[in-house]
């Protein structure tokens, strides 16, 4: 990775692909499409868009409290063509709760966090004066 982008870190990388997260996960859980669409890449927030257009059409809220990243370690580095992309895997620690119109929980208990794992991908072009990173793909592990 470094010899594509001089500046790549993997302690810097980390640090802020954690704040990412929380930032990507908080806001999909409020519904923010304004704030995911700074920090997705364009297919990534089609289907972050979809899925909060489904809540809101079921009238669903999804509460997410991220009680801690547990985990978040580097799979994967590459460079094609001008692109980098980094593959994390993160462990984190979570509440979520998705309620009905009325208020009723449908899924998940406010008084119990569980363990999810999540796989992404960033992205950012080398070339680029901008130093931020995009999140291109999300995946589950198999």
């Amino acid at each position: 990775m470094q010899l594509a982008d001089r500046t790549f870190d993997s302690a810097t990388f980390i640090a802020g692909a954690q704040k990412a997260f929380e930032m990507v996960v908080g806001a999909f859980a409020a519904g923010s499409r304004d704030q995911l669409r700074a920090l997705l890449s364009h297919d990534v927030f089609e289907n972050f868009s979809t899925a909060i257009a489904e809540r809101e059409k079921s009238g669903e809220t999804l509460e997410t409290t991220l009680v801690r990243i547990t985990t978040a370690d580097i799979l994967d580095g590459e460079v094609r063509g001008e692109t980098a992309f980094v593959t994390v895997k993160f462990v984190s620690e979570q509440i979520n709760v998705v309620r009905d119109k009325t208020g009723t929980i449908i899924e998940g208990d406010p008084g119990h966090s569980g363990e999810v794992t999540d796989i992404w991908t960033f992205g950012r072009d080398t070339k680029s004066r901008d130093p931020n990173w995009t999140l291109v793909e999300t995946r589950s592990p198999a």
